[in-house]
């Protein structure tokens, strides 16, 4: 729950039930501090301490709220879902045998080994050392990096794999055909470049090659090309160039558990800050994508909002009228955290994931 929460004097309290959308309100974000998005198309506005309706332990029912509605002029909070920035293509299977496993998503992270903010481009993986990691789908090996290469001089042992995709999806205003599954900090290779894979098939091993402080899978898919736009910014005339950055999160083609159980409560803003909220999301939805206001939008797949020209912009994480502030999240822990801050109090909050759902908190100013 958030901090400094009341209690809710009228049965404002909310919970749909699942597969419905609507829009409940409660008398303010003051008094109801804690939002808390439950299952496919299921919302609970929790109130520490409440007591309405009959209900004790901080929820209550409210029955006949309908889409839209707005109560006494506070807040209202919509389950929604949106068109995603890259449609989903779960066709392909995960690299590693225990896909749960891991100890770092795609997007804002804190990273520990250089004690700072990364906008990070993929998944960490984690398990034991050989673990066989298998090609997702048919393919073909584009290239295999031993430790110290030019292209990934930091990844230690790296595979790329060339994937085609099904059919044809629409990206950063194009038509894009093809994925490149990268495979880095490998204890070693099962191919060579050049080798058709098929589904399932050993193509190397889990380890600590590169720069790296424990045994893991780094996997990134990027789509349609395999260079970065920070690259591409540096060489405009390469055949590689699309325009876009390709990075993407890996559970569009890989999937990944995807339960919508996430959780937004205000917290004590910083001094000079107009407000701040805590989002908490479990192991089973570390997808998040679009955050969304009136003052601005960051979306992480296409790097929407984000300037992915050099690494620095990239891992600047104060955008003006928001600033990042992730927690440290390890493949111990059970929730990963991030906080939000602005200077100005927005009119609306929406937080969707890389599927388009999500949910709109709407902020009186």
């Amino acid at each position: 729950m958030g901090s400094r929460t009341r209690s809710l004097s009228a049965a404002r309290a909310c919970r749909t039930r699942r597969g419905t959308i609507r829009t409940h309100a409660v008398p303010s974000l003051r008094g109801c501090r804690s939002l808390f998005y439950a299952g496919a198309l299921a919302l609970v506005c929790a109130c520490e301490g409440a007591r309405a309706g009959g209900v004790d332990g901080g929820l209550a029912e409210a029955g006949a709220a309908a889409d839209g509605a707005v109560g006494d002029a506070g807040l209202a909070a919509t389950v929604l879902r949106r068109e995603p920035a890259l449609a989903a293509m779960p066709v392909f299977d995960p690299p590693v045998p225990r896909p749960e496993r891991i100890s770092s998503t795609f997007g804002p992270r804190w990273k520990f080994s250089i004690s700072d903010y990364d906008l990070h481009p993929g998944i960490d993986y984690v398990d034991a050392l050989g673990t066989p990691l298998t090609a997702i789908g048919d393919g073909t090996v584009e290239g295999v990096y031993p430790t110290g290469s030019a292209q990934f001089p930091e990844g230690g042992n790296v595979l790329v794999v060339r994937h085609p995709l099904p059919a044809p999806l629409w990206f950063h205003g194009r038509s894009v055909d093809r994925i490149f599954a990268v495979y880095v900090h490998l204890d070693a290779f099962a191919v060579a470049a050049g080798d058709t894979v098929t589904r399932g098939q050993v193509v190397g091993t889990m380890g600590r090659s590169g720069v790296t402080d424990y045994v893991q899978l780094h996997f990134e898919i990027r789509v349609q090309t395999m260079c970065s736009l920070q690259f591409q910014t540096l060489a405009p005339t390469a055949s590689c160039v699309t325009g876009f950055d390709p990075h993407v999160h890996p559970f569009l083609f890989v999937g990944g558990r995807d339960e919508d159980a996430i959780t937004i409560a205000e917290i004590p803003p910083a001094p000079g800050e107009a407000l701040a909220l805590r989002y908490t999301a479990g192991r089973g939805d570390l997808d998040l994508d679009v955050i969304d206001t009136d003052l601005g939008t960051l979306g992480f797949v296409e790097r929407r909002g984000l300037d992915a020209t050099t690494l620095a912009r990239l891992d600047d994480f104060d955008y003006g009228w928001l600033r990042l502030d992730p927690r440290p999240f390890t493949s111990i822990d059970e929730r990963l955290v991030m906080e939000l801050h602005f200077p100005t109090r927005p009119r609306y909050v929406e937080m969707r994931d890389v599927y388009g759902k999500g949910v709109r908190v709407e902020l009186a100013r």
